[in-house]
């Protein structure tokens, strides 16, 4: 699919395989300074990460290589909402990861943006060949 505001197929994207949860997920955070609803994301909820496999990923090897480490300060993103009150209230997820802490942040108006979070999508892992 081709993002509508970077011009980007999701295949140009580079994507880091994660066989222990069987998807793949986007090396880099993009369209930052987008909110939930400018980048429509109602409709692609499912290509985002769960809380539990953004928890995971942070606790992982592949943390560094994603910038779950603590490294940055400028890759949040927006996550599933795990929480069913809070999506039927209209508020959208995203996880939060700096030098001084991560966390989830459940509360947020789908019209909120900031130049430190943007999009990162995931998707079951391909298997070739039937393997």
């Amino acid at each position: 699919m081709k993002c509508k505001y970077c011009g980007k197929d999701d295949e140009d994207n580079i994507w880091v395989k994660i066989p222990e949860l069987n998807i793949e997920v986007e090396k880099d955070v993009h369209d930052k300074n987008k909110s939930w609803n400018d980048l429509e994301l109602n409709s692609r909820e499912k290509e985002l990460l769960t809380a539990e496999q953004a928890i995971w990923l942070s606790n992982s090897k592949y943390a560094k290589e994603l910038k779950l480490d603590g490294s940055s300060n400028q890759d949040d993103f927006f996550i599933q909402q795990p929480f069913k009150l809070n999506r039927k209230n209209g508020l959208v997820a995203r996880l939060d990861a700096n030098s001084g802490r991560a966390y989830l942040a459940c509360l947020r108006l789908p019209e909120d943006s900031a130049s430190s979070f943007g999009v990162r999508f995931c998707r079951t892992l391909k298997v070739k060949n039937g393997k």
